[in-house]
C-alpha cells in the first residue's frame, strides 16, 4: 500500500513539472494563450483522478479479491472522454493541452522504473 502512495506523489509531482515545461514551450510556439492553461489544468486532474481510481481498483484486487470492477473501469473511462470532448468542443480549452497529461504516467513511471536501484 505505501508504494502506491510513492507512486501516486511521484506522479503529483512529475505532473506538475510536465505542466510547467509544456506550458514553457506553448509559450514558445503559440505565445500566451490562457486556454493551453485551463487545458494542461483540466487534463491534468483527469489524469490524476483516472490515477486514482486505478489505484483504488488494484487495492481492491489485492487486498479484498475482488478482480472485476467494471464501475472503476467506466468510471474512468467518462473521466478520460469527458476531459477530451471539453477540450475538442470548448474554445476556452486546449485540445492538445487536455489530452497531453494522459500521457504523463507513461514518462513519469519509466522514469521512475529507470532511477530505481536494482537488487
Amino acid at each position: 500500500m505505501e508504494d502506491l502512495h510513492k507512486e501516486l506523489r511521484y506522479a503529483v509531482i512529475g505532473t506538475i513539472l510536465l505542466d510547467v515545461l509544456v506550458w514553457l514551450s506553448s509559450l514558445f510556439i503559440m505565445g500566451w494563450s490562457m486556454t493551453v492553461i485551463v487545458g494542461l489544468l483540466l487534463g491534468s486532474a483527469g489524469m490524476l483522478c483516472n490515477l486514482l481510481l486505478l489505484r483504488r481498483t488494484i487495492r481492491n484486487a489485492v487486498y479484498f479479491g475482488k478482480t472485476k470492477d467494471i464501475t472503476g473501469y467506466l468510471l474512468r473511462c467518462l473521466i478520460a472522454s469527458a476531459v477530451i470532448a471539453a477540450g475538442l468542443m470548448t474554445e476556452q480549452v486546449s485540445a492538445w493541452g487536455a489530452v497531453l497529461p494522459f500521457l504523463y504516467p507513461k514518462f513519469i513511471f519509466g522514469v521512475m522504473a529507470m532511477r530505481k536501484p536494482k537488487k
